[in-house]
């Protein structure tokens, strides 16, 4: 009987190791997965910002007025230009 709850400890003891060995490579490999998560938040944060910046860059109005004066020869309205039109009723 001492031999039978001798070998039932032994093999609780066991298998109580291996699950301590197995969470802890669980508790590993989540790491290094979270530490890659972060990366690579981190570099989409970050392109995320040159993204605005470049958005700023484009969207500068200096540069649009140049662009409508030079490519599509556009060019702001002077007041003499303006003719107003007067709505008459029934």
């Amino acid at each position: 009987m001492k031999l039978v709850a001798l070998l039932g400890f032994y093999l609780l003891v066991v298998i109580s190791a291996f699950g301590l060995v197995y969470s802890k490579h669980l508790q590993r490999r989540y790491f290094v997965e979270l530490q890659v998560l972060q990366e690579t938040g981190s570099q989409l944060q970050t392109e995320w910002e040159q993204l605005l910046l470049e958005e700023s860059a484009w969207s500068n109005q200096a540069r649009i007025e140049q662009i409508a004066n030079t490519e599509l020869g556009m060019h702001l309205v002077s007041h003499s230009d303006v003719v107003m039109l007067e709505l008459k009723s029934k």
